[in-house]
């Protein structure tokens, strides 16, 4: 029988991020609409929150230029063991990309589940 990735994933943490085109007025909005929390940035090209529900987080990533903003968010799944995640994957037939190391601060493993939507896992380097 294929392992099981439910204890792979942290059950504190989930994470849902929208490409925007002005990280600073998009910041604000979410400051002064709903009050949310700044707790990673706020930077230039990414800046998260905090949401009202446990360990939940809404992340802004600036989108390059030039480039179709998808209108939907992207779900991201953290766990401590990227590698292990991958591996459990592959081992269920799960197609992956490779892991990517975003600028040496977090681990991406970009999945497409049945119906060709994305969802990633990630694994932070120093939070």
């Amino acid at each position: 029988m294929a392992q099981s990735i439910s204890p792979l994933i942290k059950s504190d943490t989930i994470m849902f991020e929208y490409d925007v085109p002005d990280m600073k007025r998009a910041i604000q909005w979410y400051q002064n609409v709903f009050g949310f929390e700044v707790i990673y940035g706020p930077y230039d090209c990414h800046t998260e929150f905090a949401l009202p529900i446990g360990g939940a987080r809404l992340a802004l990533s600036l989108a390059d230029e030039g480039k179709k903003i998808e209108k939907g968010a992207r779900l991201f799944i953290s766990t401590r063991d990227i590698q292990a995640v991958e591996a459990c994957l592959k081992s269920r037939g799960i197609k992956t990309r490779p892991i990517e190391n975003v600028e040496n601060a977090v681990l991406i493993l970009w999945v497409e589940d049945s119906e060709g939507n994305h969802l990633a896992f990630e694994q932070w380097l120093n939070r």
